[in-house]
């Protein structure tokens, strides 16, 4: 009698060390499943190491939550937490205003970039003109190769230390030449043409570098004239107005040396005379 009733109370107590084993790994669940506020929060189910101390192992059976078992639990938790994202306020982001300059077009030049004015040293400006690095421009005239023929010529103001570099180049890249000054780079494109007319000397540049360049245009002279920096090109004599000039600039765009149609009416008049 005695050693069934040891039985007795032994198999008892190991189903109460089952059910309590059970109660504490329920309890856990139930602590993640919910917030401290009372609502579900998102399970993370891949495995996680536990640092908890090692318990000792027992031969009891312990029952463990299957995911299948509670598909519904996780789709509740996850669609409160998308819930709580949504109300939460979106975080403003910082907006940086980009200036993004339009091409402006006067005649045969046009003009998409401006560039920045250097002032700290006199070979980025002289009296009548400002030669800011990063300035872009192109220019349409007579083709290098075939003056009957219009190209485009990319004119560039190279920021190269403390003195510029000037290029033009057509707009099939054929030619390109750099130079110091505008007029160095205005000056050997004119001699090509010279060259394929059979004349040195036939066709003046005339210096006009800087009006090739679209420099000189008034328009240029007064949008780089909006700019602070341009106060501070000493020797630079600004121009008053967009009327100041206008009609000597007008004429000197129909030069030879920078205007096709003005090319091609003084090579008529050259023909005239012979």
């Amino acid at each position: 009698v005695n050693a069934a009733v040891c039985d007795e109370i032994a198999s008892t107590q190991e189903k109460l060390l089952i059910v309590r084993e059970e109660c504490k790994f329920l309890t856990k669940k139930l602590k993640q499943f919910e917030s401290p506020s009372g609502l579900p929060v998102q399970i993370d189910t891949t495995p996680a190491t536990k640092k908890s101390t090692p318990r000792k192992k027992s031969n009891t059976n312990v029952k463990i939550i299957d995911f299948k078992d509670n598909k519904d639990v996780f789709k509740d938790a996850n669609k409160q937490i998308i819930e709580n994202k949504k109300k939460r306020p979106a975080t403003k982001r910082k907006k940086y205003a980009v200036e993004i300059q339009e091409p402006i077009a006067n005649g045969n030049v046009t003009v998409y970039n401006f560039g920045q004015i250097i002032y700290d040293t006199p070979f980025y400006y002289s009296d009548c003109a400002i030669y800011p690095g990063g300035y872009y421009a192109t220019r349409t005239y007579a083709h290098f190769r075939n003056i009957f023929s219009k190209c485009t010529y990319h004119c560039k103001v190279i920021r190269a230390g403390s003195t510029p570099r000037f290029e033009i180049m057509d707009h099939d890249k054929h030619f390109k030449v750099t130079g110091l000054s505008t007029d160095e780079c205005h000056s050997h494109l004119i001699s090509l043409i010279n060259k394929m007319l059979g004349a040195e000397d036939l066709i003046p540049s005339n210096g006009n570098g800087d009006r090739f360049f679209g420099l000189t245009l008034p328009f240029v002279r007064l949008k780089l004239q909006e700019k602070p920096e341009s106060k501070f090109c000493t020797g630079y004599i600004p121009l008053r107005s967009q009327m100041e000039n206008n009609e000597s600039e007008l004429k000197a765009e129909n030069d030879p040396s920078i205007s096709f149609e003005g090319l091609h009416a003084c090579l008529n008049r050259f023909r005239s005379r012979r």
